[in-house]
């Protein structure tokens, strides 16, 4: 049982500031049950949380192999990974672990604890995996009830530490199989942001201001509780595996963030058909941490970037690096309007694309009147998409449109 700031190992004294830990989760780091649910509302910190209590297990008992699973495995390396590649550091303790980037792995050489990572998209690899001691289910909500059904039986065979899977998500949908499962041996814990002393001010009026906007999205995404999204603006894109080899164009749509994500989205036409590659989704980018994040994306000099207009100096100093990028038309209604009648495909890779468009709704005032106007929260690649195909549109005159 875990109750000191201290773990002894080989001669070797691991410190773990407890006081880090959010008092509504200090409870959890001796739960034991076999599945844990940390669910709840926006900038809960939950996450960090069960990065938190994985690496104190990782110290405090020996042998056990964690596996970090999402829906699709390349969004692993900017969550759980990255999480806990940075506690590692913070905590001082570097010089303990073997880091590989490239595998997504890590492994504590004193205790044989490691941790690794694999997606449900990568059926192969999950079939390969062995001797799992517990697991972590980032964004459960990603999951359809069989992934769950497989990764559970994922979880067997002897060990002498208990076997945990932790879930975490947001209830966004009521009607989801993870608010009706009932399993034995289970325990679940909502929290909201209320429960974290660590969240940055500016995110916690982005939760308050809902409140103003739409009742619903405040209830889900501030209070944690479960709900169903109404006013729903385009619907799922709908998901496919192969994108044409050829393309005739590719353009490029750029909304810009620091306190909320910034959001890259790369386009492909073909056939006067759209098809969505998500490159950007991460907070707190300077222009010159977005400019390097950009030089990665193999960006042609050529290719169209239409980038929110209300960042002339971003996009000056954008088009000094040599991309080729435009303010864009954010005509929000004309916009939308446009965009609805479009033929749209996406990946499953698009992860938070595809989660964006899944609660992308028009605002609702008190009185259950519709507005003209999405809610303004996870919209982020909804309104770089926007840009993208609204503002081409414009400058060519429609002739790269496929109207429904």
């Amino acid at each position: 049982m875990f109750r000191a700031n201290k773990i002894y190992r080989k001669n070797v004294t691991f410190f773990i500031d407890l006081n880090s830990v959010n008092k509504v989760y200090l409870g959890l780091l001796n739960e034991k049950s076999r599945y844990l649910h940390i669910y709840g509302g926006a900038g809960s910190g939950k996450s960090f949380f069960t990065a938190q209590k994985l690496l104190i297990r990782s110290l405090q008992e020996r042998n056990h192999r964690f596996l970090l699973v999402r829906k699709v495995a390349r969004t692993i390396r900017n969550s759980q990974f990255s999480l806990l590649k940075s506690l590692i550091s913070v905590s001082g303790l570097k010089k303990y672990f073997i880091v590989k980037d490239g595998e997504l792995s890590l492994f504590n050489k004193i205790t044989n604890s490691e941790f690794i990572t694999a997606g449900v998209d990568d059926a192969e690899k999950l079939k390969s995996i062995f001797g799992i001691t517990s697991m972590w289910i980032e964004e459960a909500t990603e999951l359809e009830q069989k992934d769950f059904l497989q990764l559970d039986l994922r979880l067997r065979g002897k060990s002498k530490n208990y076997k945990q899977i932790i879930l975490t998500y947001n209830p966004v949908n009521a009607h989801h199989w993870l608010n009706s499962l009932q399993m034995k041996n289970s325990h679940k814990v909502k929290t909201t942001y209320r429960d974290n002393v660590y969240i940055d001010d500016e995110y916690k009026e982005v939760l308050l201001n809902l409140k103003e906007q739409d009742e619903e999205f405040y209830n889900i995404y501030a209070l944690g509780e479960w709900g169903t999204l109404k006013n729903i603006i385009y619907g799922q894109f709908e998901i496919i595996n192969e994108y044409p080899a050829v393309t005739d164009e590719i353009i490029y749509g750029l909304d810009f963030g620091f306190n909320n994500q910034t959001a890259l989205v790369k386009i492909y036409i073909k056939d006067k058909i759209y098809y969505t590659e998500e490159l950007i989704y991460k907070r707190r980018l300077t222009n010159d941490d977005l400019i390097s994040e950009m030089k990665k994306c193999n960006i042609r000099r050529s290719n169209y970037i239409y980038c929110d207009s209300a960042e002339p100096n971003r996009i000056e100093e954008l088009r000094r690096n040599a991309f080729n990028v435009y303010p864009a038309d954010k005509s929000v209604k004309d916009g939308i309007d446009f965009v609805k009648r479009c033929k749209i495909f996406s990946r499953a890779e698009n992860v938070n694309l595809n989660k964006e468009v899944l609660s992308y709704s028009y605002k609702q005032d008190k009185e259950g009147n519709l507005l003209d106007e999405p809610v303004k929260f996870n919209d982020h690649l909804m309104d770089a998409l926007r840009y993208a195909i609204y503002s081409h549109s414009k400058r060519y005159g429609g002739v790269n449109i496929r109207f429904l």
